[in-house]
């Protein structure tokens, strides 16, 4: 079976590719072309994106580094790499020498260390760069024309290295295997144009015939799950954003869903789709509404993502819990409607004012009184929503105040919290409690933020005049180095270059192939880091 299906990848690589790719180092290699098609077709896969768009962005070659096709998705805060093995038999897979490549070029590439990397790499250098310093989700891809398990071998190695980098609770980097079923998938795909069609039962359902048609109603969380399975991030390209699978958010949702299934449904607030098309499956049901069965035709998911992603987590956890939930989901039919109405709705289902965490503070009796001491001082203290500092110079808002507390703080938990998730220093159920307490002393507090001011405006024009790894250890690394800065007392850019210097020493001589975005996030290294430099 599996020399059919693999015959049936090399035809469609051969005439629906290898027209686009650049082939001038391989023309008469088959087996390098069809890699290079391999690793198009996931990367299609991946992110929806036509042959024709990704060409550019396949990198395989000699000085790849292991390295043969890398994308950085700017709307979904995602960096692609992807590594592609052919097999004329259909049974290969990765091996280990190929995995240890890939993961060293994975840190030359994180690094930035452009030199280390062939002419390919160069052009697409700058794009890549910006993607790195906007600290995205690194998701590394094996992709194959096998459907043949890899060892256990290099699933020892790849363990390894997301223990490495996905330390401390934070899930920086994934990796995945492409294999054939994948790949089949996605040259359906590509040659129906219909990314994400799925058949849907609702329960008690409804439907709004006048001005666009439109159904809606109860949907298993196990359904939802499966349209995850079955599509991946393609569910999203609608959307503003992606799944943010290690928000706060998104584990209250898992959370809840996991302990109380049976109440899901009335303590979520569903999700909103639209679709190229909807029909009801003629299965005689009637006009009965208890349940009945839909065609969706390509839906997009365009309110609702980090709920999809929860529930899809919490399906992997306990399968058998998911069945027991259900979500409000409508969809909405682009069929006979204006051309401008699926942009609408993404923009009119995302931009409704949400309540946030740091809203509740708005009830804490400790708010009110730093208010009023600050206002004691002559200092407008701001931490209600819609409240605005008149005068940055008489004016702080909580934000501020809870990034002050964290980067001046003793602990290295808080100013790795202030990096990893800035959301929780102002969160009541996060981080919150363990910066504000009530004695704190606002004249202080005052004092500090001033010098916090001085560090990252210092820190700020140190990283105009960077590039490189330099410039991605000073924006990867800004709480860690505001924090030294602030217990040294060294303010000015020139101090801070100096303790940059000192730092970097430091990680290349304790840490040197760490992916400086996940590094800055763990509390344990940066303490190593923090002790190192005193002793420097």
């Amino acid at each position: 079976m599996s020399t059919i299906l693999a015959n049936r990848v090399k035809n469609h690589i051969t005439t629906s590719i290898r027209d686009v790719l650049d082939l001038s180092d391989c023309k008469n290699d088959e087996e390098k072309i069809l890699s290079r098609g391999l690793a198009a077709i996931a990367l299609s896969g991946l992110t929806g994106l036509k042959y024709n768009e990704i060409s550019r962005y396949i990198t395989d070659g000699t000085k790849d580094n292991g390295i043969d096709a890398v994308y950085y998705d700017p709307s979904r805060n995602k960096l692609f790499l992807i590594q592609a093995k052919w097999s004329n038999k259909g049974a290969s897979t990765i091996g280990t020498g190929e995995l240890h490549k890939f993961f060293t070029g994975t840190y030359d590439l994180l690094n930035e260390e452009w030199t280390k990397f062939n002419e390919k790499f160069k052009i697409i250098s700058a794009e890549i760069s910006a993607g790195i310093r906007n600290d995205p989700e690194i998701v590394l891809i094996a992709t194959y024309n096998s459907d043949n398990p890899v060892s256990a071998e290099c699933e020892e190695i790849v363990s390894d290295f997301l223990k490495e980098n996905n330390s401390d609770s934070q899930d920086v980097v994934a990796f995945e295997k492409y294999e054939l079923k994948k790949i089949i998938r996605s040259i359906k795909a590509a040659k129906t144009g219909l990314k994400t069609d799925i058949e849907v039962n609702l329960l008690q359902w409804g439907e709004q015939t006048d001005p666009y048609y439109s159904v809606y109603g109860k949907v298993s969380c196990a359904d939802i799950a499966q349209w995850y399975i079955e599509h991946g991030d393609l569910l999203f390209t609608e959307n503003i954003r992606n799944t943010l699978s290690d928000s706060d958010i998104n584990l209250q949702i898992e959370a809840s869903l996991l302990k109380s299934p049976k109440d899901f449904w009335y303590l979520n607030n569903g999700i909103t789709a639209i679709a190229d098309g909807i029909k009801r499956k003629p299965i005689g049901l009637g006009e009965q509404r208890d349940s009945s069965y839909w065609k969706i035709s390509n839906i997009k998911i365009v309110n609702g993502a980090q709920t999809t992603g929860s529930i899809f987590s919490a399906h992997n956890k306990a399968p058998k819990v998911t069945p027991q939930a259900y979500v409000q989901v409508k969809i909405i039919s682009l069929e006979d409607s204006p051309l401008d109405l699926a942009g609408k709705i993404t923009t009119a289902t995302n931009t409704q004012n949400k309540v946030e965490p740091k809203d509740f503070l708005a009830l804490e009796d400790l708010q009110d009184g730093l208010a009023e001491s600050f206002r004691k001082i002559g200092i407008q203290y701001c931490y209600r929503r819609g409240e605005k500092v008149i005068d940055q110079s008489k004016g702080l808002d909580v934000q501020e105040l809870a990034m002050t507390l964290a980067v001046s703080s003793d602990s290295m938990s808080d100013v790795v919290m202030a990096k990893r998730n800035v959301g929780s220093l102002t969160d009541p159920n996060g981080h919150y409690r363990k910066l504000f307490i009530h004695d704190i002393d606002t004249v202080a507090a005052w004092e500090k933020v001033k010098k916090y001011r001085q560090a990252r405006e210092a820190l700020e024009k140190l990283i105009e005049n960077q590039t490189g790894r330099k410039a991605q250890l000073s924006v990867h690394g800004n709480r860690f180095l505001e924090h030294v800065a602030l217990s040294e007392n060294r303010l000015t850019t020139a101090e801070i270059q100096k303790i940059h210097t000192r730092l970097d020493e430091s990680i290349q001589s304790t840490y040197p192939e760490s992916y400086l975005a996940v590094l800055f996030k763990n509390a344990k290294k940066c303490d190593v880091l923090a002790n190192k430099m005193l002793t420097a």
